[in-house]
This record gives structure tokens, sequence and C-alpha cells, in this order.
């Protein structure tokens, strides 16, 4: 029989499991943004199954930095209409 290749979640919780000793030595603020990492690569699990790969936590990570530069942008995005309507204001 083959080997069974385990489900992209399966291996997430593994690597979260995997670190949990690191994660127990954070300050709670950084607890919560180390949570957010695996919640990211939860979130891009679609394709995150369609990656093979033996190393999870380049899946993982890439999750969380796809999903940081969402952030950015919506940040930037929001700045950009920040700064307009302030120069429309100046005279």
């Amino acid at each position: 029989m083959g080997r069974t290749v385990r489900t992209y979640r399966d291996a997430v919780r593994i690597e979260e499991t995997r670190w949990k000793a690191f994660r127990r030595t954070l300050r709670p603020s950084q607890r919560e943004r180390f949570d957010r990492i695996f919640d990211y690569a939860r979130g891009f699990a679609d394709a995150g199954t369609m990656m093979v790969t033996p190393r999870i936590i380049e899946v993982v990570l890439l999750s969380a930095i796809l999903e940081m530069l969402g952030e950015l942008d919506e940040i930037k995005g929001r700045v950009q209409v920040l700064e307009e309507e302030i120069e429309e204001r100046t005279p």
C-alpha cells in the first residue's frame, strides 16, 4: 500500500504544535501575533493544499507574508486617501 499524504490542515496543526515551546516564551501580545501567523496559514488552505512540500513551515510563513502584504496595501490606500483629503483642505 502507498503512503497517505497528510492534509494541509493537519500539517499546519502539527507545525504549530512543534513551535509550542517557542510560543510559550513569548509575551502575551507576541503570542497573539504568533497565533495570527497560523491563522493566516489556515486561511490559505486551498492554496496550501496544492503545495506538496515536506517543509510546511515554508507555506505557513508565505501565507502570513501574503496576508500581511494585503493588510499593508490596505493601510497604504487609507493613508493615501487621508493625505489627499489633507491636501484638499490646506490652502
